[in-house]
């Protein structure tokens, strides 16, 4: 590791600790990353929201949806189309899955009983996934052959039921017009259509899989995160076996597929383009791969640097920027169609614990980049936002959440969320800042 001057202060730090322990570093730690916040001059980056509780959530509802911030930012016709149109199915996203609340075209509320509510489509969010309360009545024989949750339906993001799915749960993905669903059920991979019908077809290889839906809904990916048969069941030598990524369309006809030539890593799921052009997900050997799903299906990997791990990564809204981060690994933006590098990050870590976070935008115009510090529960978050490569905003904060900063399509919103559809149900804590500059100050 680089002995940087930030790297520097933070040993100096560390040799001052005394009996305050852990905890005094960690604060230590936080309060030098915080002496660096800033915000670049012809810049201003207003926070519009904050909310840590779901109380603080119901709190900004008080003038009624949409709030009057939001409700100017709406009208602003200078402000891209896409961006508002972006920001305000988040925000009613944000109400929906957290206080289980909908607002209709006339701003109406409308509260719907569920045990959960939550996106099948992460960028957008347009549509939700609802799973009623109580035990379901759809006759056994009506549903996938292995199920793991209770049918539900689908509602826009007016509160409008829009269609019903034969399972409703964590692990299903959507296409963001929500018409169609994918889940794995047993051996299968499960086709789910908003008419509540659904097709099961036996997937090439026997192990344990997860699936993801292009955004557009042309690519329906099952990749095999945990195959059978990797070792020989007497010498337990590797034999050689890995998980395939299978591509299918939205019928269930077999596109192709790719073998990453080493076994998937089950820690984070696969992400598809927007497009469904390019697949990506991290290897068990701390690398990320992508490939194409349309044509030349060849692995492209992205290697670690020493004992760094390629673990988190996303695709810019237009499905042509592919972001990278990870542990003790410095962040970076891919233009995958011509396969060269437009963004990298410094190496400012202080512990190899360290992790990384990056979004874009459309173009690859705003960069996020999260790196999260410190020690389980009592992590720090700095959080810098670069313009066409140039840094324009630092911030550091303190909550013990996996923060990422999600952009709007051209860049002049930030959303910044515990947002893990994998494993949670809720996205608060919320911030939502903007990004203004030059005239528009």
């Amino acid at each position: 590791m680089k002995l940087t001057m930030q790297t520097a202060a933070v040993l100096m730090i560390a040799a001052s600790a005394n009996a305050a322990g852990i905890m005094g570093f960690a604060r230590s730690i936080t309060d030098h990353l915080r002496s660096r916040d800033f915000t670049a001059e012809g810049f201003e980056v207003i926070e519009l929201l904050r909310a840590e509780t779901a109380h603080d959530l119901e709190a900004t509802l008080s003038n009624g949806y949409p709030m009057p911030w939001l409700a100017e930012i709406l009208a602003d016709e200078t402000i891209p189309e896409e961006d508002r149109y972006w920001l305000d199915c988040r925000m009613r996203s944000i109400f929906a899955q957290d206080l289980h609340v909908f607002f209709d075209r006339d701003g109406n509320r409308i509260e719907v009983e569920a045990d959960f509510i939550i996106p099948g489509e992460d960028y957008w969010r347009e549509h939700l996934m609802v799973n009623p309360p109580g035990e379901s009545d759809v006759p056994r024989e009506l549903r996938p052959s292995t199920i793991y949750a209770d049918p539900g339906y689908i509602l826009d993001r007016f509160g409008n039921m829009v269609g019903e799915l034969p399972e409703v749960f964590r692990s299903v993905t959507m296409s963001r017009d929500a018409s169609i669903a994918a889940v794995i059920s047993g051996s299968n991979a499960c086709f789910m259509y908003p008419d509540g019908s659904f097709r099961e077809i036996p997937l090439p290889q026997p192990g344990g899989y997860e699936s993801v839906v292009s955004a557009n809904g042309e690519v329906i990916a099952f990749e095999c995160v945990s195959p059978s048969g990797t070792r020989d069941p007497y010498t337990l030598e590797p034999t050689g076996i890995t998980g395939e990524v299978y591509f299918y369309d939205r019928d269930g006809n077999l596109i192709g597929s790719v073998d990453p030539y080493s076994i998937i890593s089950p820690s984070e799921r696969g992400k598809l383009s927007s497009d469904g052009r390019y697949f990506c997900d991290n290897l068990s050997t701390g690398e990320l791969f992508y490939s194409r799903t349309d044509s030349d299906m060849q692995v492209h990997l992205i290697r670690n640097e020493g004992e760094r791990g390629r673990g988190s990564f996303s695709f810019s809204p237009d499905g042509i920027y592919l972001c990278s981060g990870g542990t003790f690994s410095t962040g970076a933006v891919l233009n995958m169609n011509a396969d060269e590098g437009v963004w990298e990050g410094a190496d400012n870590f202080t512990s190899i614990n360290d992790c990384t976070r990056v979004h874009c935008s459309n173009g690859g115009y705003c960069v996020t980049c999260v790196v999260q510090s410190g020690n389980y529960p009592d992590y720090c978050y700095e959080l810098e936002v670069f313009v066409d490569g140039q840094l324009i905003f630092r911030n550091t904060s303190e909550d013990n959440y996996n923060e990422e900063s999600i952009v709007s399509p051209n860049g002049l919103f930030i959303l910044s969320q515990k947002d893990d559809l994998k494993t949670s149900e809720s996205g608060i804590p919320t911030v939502i800042r903007q990004i203004r500059r030059g005239d528009s100050l």
